[in-house]
């Protein structure tokens, strides 16, 4: 069976050795095989996987998720489960796009109320927009 070791998945995954040695502590990579030398050597599918933690994580699937993600994987499990936590994600970022949203039109109508001129002592319509409690 063909392995790589760590820089030879770093190279081919486009991630750090350093990330991949994180996410093996992070138990998102499964322990590779060791050398008589102690090296690490992991096996092909090893840059799927890395490739599958980045785009995770890109999507904004926190560490936990992905690894519950790749637990569900590895244990042939429940598509069921995947779908709840992808449904809860898909929650939390249509949250994140409405608080999102009402702070553009704040910063919006803030912008155009600021001279852009003067002092900040005579008021600031930008600082006192981010100094307001919501409600």
């Amino acid at each position: 069976m063909q392995t790589l070791s760590i820089g030879e998945l770093a190279e081919r995954s486009g991630i750090a050795s350093q990330a991949i040695r994180f996410y093996e502590k992070e138990k998102l990579m499964p322990s590779p095989q060791r050398t008589e030398a102690n090296y690490r050597r992991y096996p092909l599918d090893a840059v799927a996987r890395l490739q599958f933690i980045v785009h995770a994580k890109q999507w904004g699937f926190t560490l936990d998720e992905i690894r519950e993600l790749l637990i569900l994987q590895d244990a042939n499990g429940d598509r069921a489960q995947a779908k709840r936590i992808a449904g809860e994600k898909l929650h939390k970022i249509r949250e994140q796009i409405r608080h999102l949203s009402r702070i553009e039109a704040v910063l919006s109508k803030t912008l155009d109320e600021c001279a852009g001129e003067g002092p900040m002592q005579e008021g600031c319509p930008i600082v006192e927009a981010i100094a307001e409690k919501d409600e």
